[in-house]
């Protein structure tokens, strides 16, 4: 599957996200595919593509977690505004989303070795080969 297709991908599952543009959805695939040893212009086998996907969408929510974390609680009156907990929904949803990812890569690397991971230091960068 090209890097092209992967982005559609995964700007369907990201289509609900404000702000999610086609350009993010092109580097995160680009970014993960580069992480599995596949270039941009490589076509990555079918065999592979859920683990680049989930590596992705996982890498996404991390990165919008971020981009939301000054959301704030405001109540003035008989008004109020809570946005205070969409850093921490897109927090949960990166790390459920990154255990699927492992799980999937233990099973196609035939590995049944794991290393916990820790809650003070979740995983943001690409795994090392």
């Amino acid at each position: 599957m090209s890097a092209q297709e992967l982005a559609e991908l995964l700007l369907k599952r990201f289509k609900g996200v404000p702000g999610f543009t086609a350009e993010d959805a092109e580097e995160l695939v680009e970014d993960a595919m580069r992480s599995h040893g596949f270039t941009p212009t490589d076509s990555v086998p079918d065999d592979q593509v859920s683990l680049v996907l989930l590596f992705a969408q996982y890498q996404g929510a991390w990165r919008i977690a971020f981009s939301v974390a000054h959301y704030f609680k405001y109540q003035d009156g008989e008004e109020s505004v809570d946005k205070s907990m969409v850093a921490e929904n897109y927090r949960n949803l990166a790390k459920d989303l990154q255990s699927e990812y492992e799980r999937e890569k233990a099973k196609k690397s035939g590995s049944g070795f794991s290393v916990m991971s820790r809650i003070d230091r979740p995983v943001t960068m690409p795994p090392r080969n």
